[in-house]
This record gives structure tokens, sequence and C-alpha cells, in this order.
């Protein structure tokens, strides 16, 4: 575990899904392609109520289609809708890749607060977690 200060995430470059008040904010570094990372959103975070999630597109090397995946769901005209229906149902969004995404600036910020893997979770008090969490560990992180 790591930490860093919550406004230290480059958010600019987030989407962002609300469910219930959304008074509680964690960030998730996440790979379209992985696996772990469509676990977190189709089983673990949908349990979680009052959250906002900010989602920031982190598309690993070691699989062959996350740069392609990544670029759909920045084209589209929903992106949070986009990545959901990728995670949860395993869509693609239509439409064209979005050659321009900010792929390389999202990687290099995630280098720059050593986040080499997904998923990996940031809570607003900086802490930082590398890999899925059961629904309720992140809610006990999510009550401070």
């Amino acid at each position: 575990m790591a930490d860093l200060r919550f406004d230290e995430l480059p958010l600019d470059l987030a989407f962002t899904a609300t469910r219930g008040d959304g008074r509680r904010r964690i960030a998730v570094f996440g790979d379209p392609a992985d696996r772990f990372t469509r676990e977190l959103y189709r089983d673990e975070l949908p349990k979680i109520d009052d959250v906002t999630v900010h989602t920031l597109l982190l598309p690993l090397e070691i699989y062959p289609d996350s740069d392609r995946l990544a670029r759909l769901v920045w084209g589209a005209d929903d992106r949070a809708a986009a990545w959901s229906r990728l995670m949860l149902d395993g869509v693609e969004p239509a439409g064209e890749p979005d050659r321009y995404a900010p792929l390389e600036e999202l990687r290099l910020a995630a280098r720059e607060l050593s986040v080499d893997s997904t998923p990996t979770l940031v809570f607003e008090d900086g802490a930082m977690f590398a890999g899925a969490m059961p629904a309720a560990e992140i809610a006990r992180h999510l009550a401070g």
C-alpha cells in the first residue's frame, strides 16, 4: 500500500460515474482488457452506494487489445456509459477509436504515482491499493 494526495490524480483525464449521492470518492486505474478490472466493475463496485467513481484508463502492454479498447471508450459520447457497458456486458463501444485519446498522459501520470498494475484503487485519504478488492473492504476504506 502506498499513500498519495487524491488531488494529485489527473482527474481531468478521468470519466466519472456517480451512484447514490456520490459523497464518497474513489479513483480506479483500469485496463479495458484486464479481467480483474472487469471483475471489480462488474462484481464489486455495484455493491457500493453513495460513491463517485473516477475511472482513469491505463491500458497495459501485456494486453494486446487494450489500446484499441481504451481509444474506443475515449471516443464515445458518454465515456462512463461506454465503459460500463464494456465492463458489465462485454459490449465494445460503437464508433471510431479516438486516436487523440490521452493514453500517454495517463501512462505518464500512472508512472509518476507508482501505479503499474490494474486495477489500482485510490481512496480520498490517499490510500492506494493494487488489485481488485471485495466490496466490503472498499466500503470499509470509504467509511474512513
